[in-house]
């Protein structure tokens, strides 16, 4: 009867060690599960999961060039409209001292206005138009490199036509001495008129050019011109 108690008693207790012992693995292997490093995420959590955006932008995007990189680099051919340029607005402060400017003085001013039509009550826009046009013409350097060689040639020849006048108004003189001073002046006279007809050609090529998109200059450097030549040559015509 004692043995019987005792093996009933070493079974149940042997029954309890079981239990605990399935418990404790129940509980362990959820912890293991979650605090595994190297556990790979399910596939419902790579879903959640948003791509990341890419730092590094496409090669189309960053060598596409924007439109005012290609226009730069784009080569430009220059025509004669971009030679026009837009009207400046001249300040009142910017007028003081032109009235005596030697591109054009009072008198090439009244020219001006009455060649062109310039009244009363367009004279804002005509003294904008005159300072514009004296700024462009003192800017010009085939103007202002061919007009004192046109001018330079023609004060020499107006020169020599004075000493031969002076020489043949000395009284009488004969047709052999007319001769010799002819002879004598006519290699130089040949120069000097070819050096004025070579300026006087670019002056006038410069003119016209100008005149196709800026008149009111044109006009100005003409009077220019002609006034300069009239005064280192009054008495003469020139070739």
């Amino acid at each position: 009867m004692f043995l019987a108690s005792a093996r009933g008693a070493h079974y149940f207790v042997a029954f309890v060690l079981l239990l605990i012992t399935g418990s404790c693995v129940a509980v362990a292997a959820p912890l293991q599960h979650s605090q595994d490093p190297t556990a790979k995420p399910t596939h419902a959590a790579a879903a959640q999961q948003p791509p990341a955006a890419s730092s590094n932008p496409s090669p189309h995007t960053s060598v596409e060039s924007t439109p005012l990189q290609k226009a730069v680099h784009q080569k430009k051919v220059i025509t004669e409209d971009d030679l026009a340029k837009p009207a400046l607005v001249i300040s009142l402060g910017e007028l003081e001292g032109e009235e005596n400017n030697p591109t054009c003085d009072l008198s090439c001013e009244a020219e001006l206005r009455s060649q062109m039509g310039f009244g009363p009550e367009r004279e804002a826009e005509f003294r904008n138009q005159l300072t514009l046009a004296r700024h462009e013409i003192g800017d010009d350097k085939v103007w202002n490199s061919t007009l004192p060689a046109a001018l330079q040639a023609a004060g020499l020849f107006c020169d020599l036509q004075r000493q031969k006048a002076q020489i043949f108004s000395k009284g009488v003189v004969s047709q052999p001495i007319r001769d010799s001073v002819n002879s004598r002046f006519v290699e130089r006279e040949r120069n000097l008129i070819s050096q004025y007809k070579n300026s006087a050609g670019l002056l006038t090529q410069r003119v016209q050019t100008v005149q196709r998109f800026a008149p009111f200059r044109a006009t100005v450097m003409q009077y220019q011109w002609n006034e300069a030549t009239a005064r280192v040559c009054p008495d003469y015509t020139l070739p």
